[in-house]
């Protein structure tokens, strides 16, 4: 059963293993696209300020912070496409090649949203439990070899077949001292004794572990809740109205790449706390054993 136990603990850390990697994968490729969002509205941005510099209505400062700001974004996005290359080998060393697979774009919503199926039993814990049992179980053995024990039994016996006679007989078993067996059964006994204050040792520290998942997996559902209800929207806006106002004169670059800059870190922090929010959910199934 030790063994069982042993293989449920590494399906669990298997599972949680693989679905991070799959999850940073599917993480990964969001942040391209929200980065190709951000380089193209930068690009449109610096074509408009070239006109305007060869218009005569703005300065050489403003083309060339333009351009170099486009140019900056361009470098993050390349160096988060080649991200995905890692991510995707990461993947592949739990589960093989993918062919060219890409992953599901609701991946990290769906997980995020799952609910929390309460139940299940931690698999590590189980295992510490059961590993303590086969220590006291050893060291009762142990002890059984020292404790002397009494045997008896009887007979019927006939040699003429006429005249039976009977008889009885009583014998005792008495561990003889210099065997060693006192030693070792001592020495199971402090074994024993030193699982089970491991066992108690990790039931204090899962059960804070539970309750630390559960707190972030709260914080980081409020936090969702925000994203979802607001914050999506917002940046929809900011980033709309900096390039309709920039592009119509009613405000100068700066002021345009700051709403833009602003839109963009609401979708990556958007993206960041449903990832963290996804990666706690299969933490806390691997904590139930589901």
């Amino acid at each position: 059963r030790l063994a069982e136990r042993r293989q449920l603990t590494a399906r669990a850390l298997v599972r949680e293993s693989a679905g991070g990697a799959y999850l940073q994968w599917a993480m990964g490729t969001e942040l391209v696209e929200l980065l190709q969002r951000l380089d193209s509205s930068y690009v449109s941005l610096s074509a408009f300020a070239a006109r305007k510099f060869e218009l005569g209505e703005t300065g050489r400062l403003e083309k060339v912070s333009a351009q170099s700001t486009a140019d900056g974004v361009r470098v993050k996005r390349m160096e988060a496409e080649r991200d995905i290359a890692v991510f995707r080998a990461e993947l592949e060393r739990w589960t093989g090649s993918l062919d060219g697979a890409a992953p599901d774009p609701s991946a990290i919503s769906n997980t995020a949203h799952a609910p929390d199926p309460g139940g299940g039993s931690d698999p590590v814990l189980a295992q510490e439990e059961q590993r303590t049992q086969l220590a006291e179980e050893e060291w009762k053995l142990e002890r059984s070899q020292w404790a002397p024990s009494l045997q008896g039994g009887g007979f019927y016996q006939t040699l003429d077949h006429a005249s039976p006679f009977t008889g009885y007989f009583i014998g005792a078993t008495i561990p003889v001292p210099g065997t060693g067996q006192g030693a070792r059964t001592k020495a199971a006994r402090l074994r024993s004794e030193i699982v089970q204050q491991e066992l108690e040792d990790l039931r204090r520290s899962r059960s804070s572990e539970l309750l630390r998942t559960h707190a972030q997996l709260a914080r980081l559902q409020e936090s969702l809740s925000y994203y979802e209800r607001t914050g999506a929207s917002l940046a929809a806006t900011l980033r709309g109205d900096a390039e309709k106002a920039y592009r119509a004169g009613g405000i100068g670059y700066i002021e345009s790449i700051q709403g833009i800059e602003q839109a963009h870190r609401i979708d990556t922090d958007h993206l960041r706390v449903r990832y963290e929010l996804a990666l706690t959910v299969l933490h806390l199934r691997a904590l139930q054993g589901l």
